[in-house]
């Protein structure tokens, strides 16, 4: 997926700019043999590294130092229900996935609520020249639905972007926006 400069303000008002501009230049190099010592050294029992030189836990801090995410304010709750969501997902992003197709058995696919990265790339890769501010909007909501659906919260398969992570992203511009500076 392409980052246009255009969806800047309305990543801004979520407050993941930061974050979506670190991820979306490139993944950071890693250093293999690190991660690797600091797998082995995990405990989670204890939530904590057991290093030679003592005990090390990651705090909320470290996670934002490191990812550039918001860490303040009021936590995000919401219902996480997929019944009617290609109909919610038509209202927030103008489509959704086609409906699987019935078999011969008579059954349909089971699909998970949401839709692949594949079709989102096809259809939201590039955001029209000639598009409008409502237009723009849409397309930055479902970039961030793909940034943060193939890091923070990856599902199993790397597939897919469940849909729970769009509805979160709209309902959390409308939660910040009522927050008190």
């Amino acid at each position: 997926m392409h980052y246009d400069e255009r969806y800047t303000p309305y990543i801004k008002m979520t407050g993941l700019l930061p974050f979506v501009q670190l991820v979306s230049r490139s993944t950071p190099n890693l250093n293999v043999a690190a991660v690797t010592t600091l797998i082995d050294r995990w405990r989670p029992e204890t939530h904590s590294f057991h290093l030679r030189t003592g005990e090390m836990t990651v705090t909320l801090q470290d996670v934002f130092m490191i990812t550039a995410l918001p860490i303040e304010g009021k936590p995000l709750c919401m219902s996480t229900d997929s019944e009617g969501w290609r109909q919610q997902m038509e209202a927030l992003i103008g489509m959704s996935p086609q409906e699987p197709e019935v078999e011969d058995g008579g059954k349909k696919d089971r699909v998970p609520a949401g839709a692949t990265f594949t079709w989102i790339a096809a259809n939201f890769a590039h955001c029209p020249e000639d598009a409008d501010d409502e237009v723009i909007q849409r397309y930055a909501r479902v970039y961030m639905w793909y940034v943060i659906s193939r890091t923070i919260f990856a599902d199993g398969t790397g597939k897919n972007a469940p849909w729970m992570w769009l509805k979160a992203l709209t309902i959390f511009v409308e939660y910040k926006s009522t927050w008190k500076e």
